[in-house]
Parts: C-alpha cells; sequence; structure tokens
C-alpha cells in the first residue's frame, strides 16, 4: 500500500511539472519622447519610452532604423530612456521591450532632426522622486534656445496640463491641481522653428483625507487648516472675529458652498492670513459641480479686521458677495494682497468701501474674468496702491481702475497700472498742509460725465505733476464736453502743478474749457489740448501764465470758445 501511494505522489508531481503555465504575453511599449512626426534639433536627444509588462520588463533596446543605439535594463516608474546623438535628417526610431520570458513588444515612430541644436529644457520644481502634498502645486521649467522658446507644454502623464509662452527669466510655469499617486510630469519646449524637447519626472502626491467640513466661527485664537485635510468645504457664512485668527497653510484648497464666505473683523478683532508660496498656491474656489460667477460670498473685512491679514499666491475664483465684490473692505482698514489670482467674480474684483481703506504690496495680482471693473475704491488712497499687476479681460469692457468721486489729501503717486483710472465723480486735490498728486507716465485718466479734477480749493494745498498722461473723456465715442475738466484754484501750489506733453481733450462741460485757472500759474507745455466745448485753458483771476506762452508752447485743436482766453482781455 505504501508503494502505490509514493508512486502516486509522484505522478502527481510529475503532472504538475508538465502543467506548469508557459508566459507567452509581451510587454507593452510606447515611445513618449520625441513624440511621432515631432522635430529636435541635433545633438544629444533623450528618447523616452514607458513599458508595462504582466510580469516584469527586463530592459528596452532602442534603434535608430537598425542600428542599435543603447538599452536600459533599470526604468524608473515603467519609464526607460537612452541617449541619442541626432544627426540632420528623417530618422525612424524603435524601442524593443523584452521580458524574462523572452516576449518582445515594440514602438516606432518617425522623427526629423533639425541641422540646428534644439531648445534645453529641465522641470526645477518639484525635484524628480520628490513627494508633493494634496492642492495646488505650480510645476516649473526652465527652457533656453539660441533663436528663443516659443513656448512650454506641461503634461501629467498624457493630459495636457496647460501652456505658457510667457517666461520670466527662462523659466515656464503652470499650475496644477494635484491627486493622490504616482505622476510622471512632462515639460516639452518649442522653439521658432518648431524644434522640440522634453524633460520628465516622476513624483509622488500623498495627503488629502477630506473633505473636512467647516460650519462654526473662527473665535478665540488660532485655527490652522492643512492641505492634508483638503478639500475644506465651507458650510456657511463664517464669521471670524472675537480675536480669532485663521491661518490657511500653502496648497490648501478650500470649497465654499452656496452663499457661504468669510466675514472678518466685525465687532471684535478678527484676521484671516492665506499665505501660500509660488510653488504651491492657495485655492478658494466654489463647491458647485458646475461653478458660475458669485456662487459664494467672497471675503468682507471690517474695521477690526488685523493689519496683518493677507493673500499672498492665492486663487480667488467665483466669489462675490452680492452686488459687491469678490474682496471687500468695508471700513478704514488695511490688509496685504499680492501675488494673487481674482477671477470669475459676479461684480467687482476688489471694493474698497471706504475713503480710508488700502491695499499693502499690491504686487504680482491678476483680476480677471469679473463682470464689473477688477477695482473699485476711492480716490484718498489710490497713492498707496502699487504696480506691476495685470488688471485686464473684465467683462462689457470694464478695464479699468473705477474711482469714487471724493478728496485726496495724502501726497501720493497714481501708478500707471496697464489699465485706465476711470473717475466716476469730482476728485478734490488738497489738504491744509498740502497734497501733491503725481501721476506716472503713460497713465491713461477718464472722466465720467459732468466730472472735474479739482485742485487747491477754499483752503485747502494742492497740486498736479502729470508728464505723458491723458485726460479724456470715458464715453465710447467721445464728445466735446463730456467731462468738466481739470481745475486749478488760488490755494494751489504753483511749483507743484504741472502738466507736460499731456493729451487733454473732450472736456468744457460747463463752458469753461478743457483746464481752468483761478488765480492760478500753473507750468502747461508740450501739450495737445483739444476738443474743448469751451476754451482749451479757460484763465481767471489776476494771476495767471504768460497767455502767448502758453498758446506757444502747446498744441490746441477743435476747442469752440478758441485755444486761450483771458476773462479780463
Amino acid at each position: 500500500m505504501q508503494k502505490w501511494l509514493v508512486l502516486a505522489a509522484a505522478a502527481v508531481v510529475l503532472v504538475i511539472a508538465a502543467c506548469t503555465i508557459v508566459d507567452t504575453t509581451s510587454p507593452v511599449v510606447a515611445i513618449v519622447y520625441p513624440t511621432d512626426g515631432s522635430t529636435v534639433g541635433a545633438g544629444s536627444v533623450t528618447i523616452k519610452a514607458v513599458a508595462t509588462d504582466n510580469k516584469a520588463v527586463t530592459k528596452v533596446e532602442f534603434y535608430d532604423a537598425s542600428t542599435k543605439i543603447g538599452e536600459d535594463a533599470t526604468g524608473n516608474a515603467d519609464t526607460f530612456d537612452v541617449s541619442w546623438t541626432a544627426t540632420a535628417g528623417a530618422h525612424t526610431l524603435k524601442a524593443v521591450a523584452s521580458d524574462a520570458a523572452g516576449n518582445q513588444g515594440t514602438s516606432t515612430i518617425s522623427v526629423t532632426v533639425s541641422s540646428g541644436a534644439g531648445p534645453t529644457v529641465a522641470i526645477v520644481y518639484p525635484a524628480n522622486g520628490a513627494t508633493v502634498g494634496v492642492g495646488v502645486t505650480t510645476i516649473k521649467a526652465t527652457a533656453t534656445d539660441a533663436k528663443g522658446v516659443t513656448k512650454v507644454v506641461f503634461f501629467d502623464g498624457s493630459t495636457t496640463l496647460g501652456t505658457d509662452t510667457t517666461a520670466v527669466a527662462d523659466t515656464f510655469s503652470v499650475s496644477w491641481t494635484t491627486t493622490t499617486g504616482s505622476h510622471t510630469l512632462k515639460a516639452v519646449a518649442t522653439n521658432q522653428d518648431g524644434v522640440t524637447a522634453s524633460d520628465s519626472i516622476t513624483v509622488t502626491v500623498t495627503g488629502g483625507s477630506g473633505p473636512t467640513e467647516h460650519s462654526q466661527d473662527i473665535v478665540g485664537g488660532d485655527s490652522i487648516w492643512y492641505p492634508s485635510g483638503n478639500p475644506h468645504i465651507v458650510m456657511d457664512y463664517l464669521r471670524i472675529y472675537q480675536n480669532g485668527r485663521l491661518i490657511i497653510k500653502p496648497g490648501c484648497v478650500v470649497k465654499f458652498v452656496t452663499d457661504a464666505g468669510f466675514q472678518v473683523g466685525n465687532s471684535s478683532a478678527g484676521e484671516l492670513d492665506a499665505v501660500g508660496t509660488a510653488e504651491s498656491t492657495i485655492t478658494f474656489t466654489s463647491n458647485n459641480t458646475t461653478p458660475n460667477a458669485g456662487d459664494w460670498k467672497g471675503f468682507d473685512f471690517y474695521n477690526q479686521t488685523r493689519t496683518s491679514t493677507q493673500f499672498s499666491y492665492c486663487d480667488i475664483n467665483y466669489g462675490c458677495y452680492p452686488d459687491w465684490a469678490a474682496v471687500i473692505l468695508e471700513g478704514d482698514q488695511t490688509i496685504g494682497i499680492n501675488h494673487t489670482t481674482i477671477h470669475n467674480s459676479s461684480n467687482y474684483g476688489i471694493q474698497l468701501g471706504s475713503a480710508g481703506a488700502y491695499i499693502t504690496g499690491f504686487t504680482g495680482n491678476t483680476i480677471t474674468a469679473c463682470t464689473n471693473y477688477p477695482i473699485y475704491c476711492y480716490p484718498g488712497k489710490l497713492g498707496m496702491l502699487t504696480g506691476g499687476n495685470t488688471l485686464t479681460g473684465n467683462g462689457n469692457g470694464k478695464n479699468a481702475i473705477c474711482v469714487y468721486g471724493g478728496d485726496v489729501t495724502e501726497t501720493g503717486t497714481w501708478v500707471n497700472q496697464g489699465v485706465p483710472y476711470f473717475l466716476s465723480g469730482d476728485v478734490y486735490v488738497g489738504s491744509s498742509s498740502g497734497a501733491y498728486v503725481t501721476i506716472a507716465k503713460g497713465t491713461t485718466v477718464q472722466s465720467g460725465t459732468g466730472v472735474h479734477i479739482s485742485i487747491g480749493n477754499s483752503s485747502s494745498v494742492g497740486g498736479l505733476i502729470a508728464d505723458s498722461v491723458t485726460f479724456t473723456s470715458a464715453a465710447t465715442s467721445p464728445q466735446k464736453g463730456d467731462w468738466y475738466g481739470i481745475w486749478f484754484y488760488p490755494t494751489c501750489t504753483d511749483a507743484q502743478c504741472l502738466l507736460t506733453r499731456c493729451n487733454i481733450g473732450y472736456g468744457g462741460g460747463d463752458i469753461e474749457g478743457d483746464i481752468w485757472l483761478e488765480d492760478a500759474k500753473p507750468t502747461i507745455t508740450g501739450c495737445s489740448i483739444h476738443d474743448s466745448k469751451g476754451w482749451g485753458v479757460d484763465c481767471q483771476g489776476p494771476e495767471y501764465p504768460n497767455l502767448d506762452s502758453l498758446k506757444a508752447d502747446n498744441t490746441f485743436a477743435n476747442n469752440d470758445s478758441g485755444p486761450v482766453h483771458f476773462a479780463g482781455k
């Protein structure tokens, strides 16, 4: 009996050995750079292929036609590569992937090599092999070419993330909303001849245990939101007050349900610190599947908002308090905003609703795709608004800084923001101690119907210095008399009243002139003064510039009453 058992066991072993499964599945391989039909520059080119197998890929061999270029037996996250010394002409490149059983898969492409060297490109952030958190991060690549790089296209695997055509110091970038897992990022640079080059890296995205819902006011100390809780969902219109401070860390994604938002510093101290980085921004957006402008109520800052409140490297999208703005300053408070994008507001981007409200460090910002003006503010603190911002692309031709009527009682410079200042009401420049406004070269100041700019009045001492500035009507089709003009009063400081090489037109709506002087002697030279419903320059009072010099030193055209007038002559 035992003998028969031994023989049976042996037979089973033989049967199992005979039935061993043979691997006949071929690897799958695809050349991912260069792409089929593309043009690359002569010189060193890295050919890259992605190869997978049901078991494992043991190596990938690369060929230029029948000539073997080299092989890669290690790979990195299924990516294999080889360095190829490319020569001018047409080439057929082939990648052959093999597994341990000897099965092979192939990928073939055609490329053209130009006679000159192509661009060079390298992803500089994130680093190859890095781990980043869930949220929004910025991919950066440096790219150079002797003829100039026209664009860099960024990919997450085969998905296009975006294209950058406007490098800063040879650095191109794109914003990437990360998801957990392993990702192969690629940057493809193209020069003016259409020659491309690419660089690829592999990164791992971790975190994001959310969604994390928030429905309680922020009071009595610090609350900190981390990207590990992404996405953060704001469920109501939350208040930050009673010495509460909300700190939002780089990489956070904050979404708002309909009519949710933040109110800060109303009745007691509150602070919001949303400070991202160039590589890891903070996103504020709608929680709706199909978002629309004004889905959520944005940010409303009151008098007791702490001055340390700031937005830095943030993206504020689809927010707007009804009939107001995405970001509102209700009282005479100050917050910081820099390197932040505000877009898709159903009204204004930023509204400074008080004469004493202003923004510090306002630079590197973009306000676009808003239904109304990007900024609506009083004139008193315009001199605090710094430059280096993009304020275009807003709806209905609203590409301007809209300015309420009001007083300017502090000396300052109106920076050229790349869009006009639209004066919707009269602006009075002057104070008891003196207030002097300088308007930067190249700036356009548009005035609404019946609006005038007053320099010095009553006991106010004021001045206006403008070189190469356009003062005109805000009308789409301007007409004579659309606005009243620039008025200089006896209390203006003559030495601080200089109009040089300015273009001044379509004023005189009060039948006075584009420029009206009362006992004042501003210096006006090299200006084009035109299309007044009254005089070009109308002078009154005992003190006034030399009339002959005014006529000789400036150009006058199409003024209904004539170029220069003095009431006593």
